[in-house]
């Protein structure tokens, strides 16, 4: 009996110190799981430009990564800063990204965590512990350009257009990253009709969708038949404003020719979440280069233009696959905002 009891006690003994090894053993892995935050200035919901970042962490977590997105007011900076001061404090995440409005931010905090890694996206700072991420919006912006001057002129195939060569562009503020969208717009317009008429209308800010709605309708009164979205969230009043006004306009970021699908001919993808998705996998593999600048751009799906398919015939898509061919090659230079 003496030897049972003994022997019961070392078994046991054995089964506590390999229960122990386990859960020390789980938790070293969930330590080790890669882990993605996103700090944000703004808030999902846009269809737009948050929403698109979003489809890129969702990708990783399926792949197993721990995501999380931290929405802020965009009327909120002081938050914008304590959230990225909080999670590089935690020292729990293996890449913390952040993205528009937060460059003041990054350059204050990111010095004072060496050993954190960021992605800072749409923006650049040269720092050895970020790798930072922008887009070609200027060639994604050339074949909008191209399609809004074929269908502002073309009313056999776009009845609503009045025929004129008059298109319009309205944005949310004056930035580089914005003039860029314009510059590769105009060039693209030009292309086509090289008389063509391009108003440009700023609303001021991001988030304004009232006011972006009725600075439509003013492009439109003006003669525009046709206005490219170029203003983050206070976009949807602007493709609301030309559907109520029976013109065309063309969306941005994501793919928003459903919101308005009589109205909207196409989306200029800004592809966030792929490149998100990309800077994951690319700190996974070991193969990030921080302190370093990542374009990505026609030429690697970075930017793209998605057609209605209700609205764009087949023979006006060839003609701008064409041109999205040109820029590819080399053959053709889209201008930038950027020198």
């Amino acid at each position: 009996m003496m030897m049972m009891t003994i022997l019961s006690k070392s078994l046991a003994s054995v089964a506590g110190a390999l229960l122990s090894v386990s859960i020390l053993a789980g938790a070293a892995n969930a330590a080790d799981k890669l882990s993605a935050v996103y700090v944000m200035s703004d808030n999902l919901g846009d269809m737009g430009f948050n929403d698109n970042a979003a489809t890129g962490f969702a990708r990783a977590e399926k792949d197993g990564v721990r995501t999380r997105l931290l929405q802020a007011s965009p009327s909120d900076p002081q938050l914008w800063r304590q959230n990225l001061e909080a999670v590089s404090n935690s020292g729990e995440w293996s890449i913390i990204f952040t993205g528009p409005n937060m460059h003041d931010n990054l350059a204050a905090v990111a010095p004072q965590h060496p050993e954190q890694k960021y992605v800072f996206f749409d923006d650049q700072l040269d720092l050895p512990n970020v790798l930072s991420v922008k887009y070609a919006q200027n060639e994604g912006s050339y074949l909008a350009g191209a399609l809004a001057a074929i269908a502002a002129t073309d009313k056999a195939d776009f009845p609503l257009s009045s025929g004129e060569p008059k298109i319009a562009v309205v944005a949310g503020m004056d930035l580089p990253v914005i003039q860029d969208f314009i510059v590769g717009f105009k060039q693209g317009a030009k292309t086509v009709v090289p008389n063509i008429e391009v108003q440009v209308i700023f609303i001021g800010n991001f988030n304004d969708a009232q006011k972006a709605y009725d600075l439509t309708k003013t492009a439109i009164e003006n003669g525009a038949n046709v206005v490219y979205n170029v203003a983050g969230p206070a976009g949807l009043g602007i493709l609301k404003g030309a559907a109520d006004a029976k013109k065309y306009a063309i969306g941005v970021d994501s793919d928003q020719n459903g919101l308005h699908p009589e109205n909207v001919i196409a989306s200029m993808l800004k592809q966030i979440g792929n490149s998100i998705y990309d800077s994951i996998g690319q700190v996974r593999d070991g193969k990030a280069e921080f302190g370093k600048l990542k374009i990505y751009g026609l030429a690697n799906d970075g930017v793209g233009l998605v057609y209605n398919d209700a609205l764009v015939p087949a023979s006006v898509k060839a003609k701008i696959d064409e041109a999205k061919a040109k820029v590819v090659s080399g053959e053709l230079k889209v201008e930038t905002a950027f020198k």
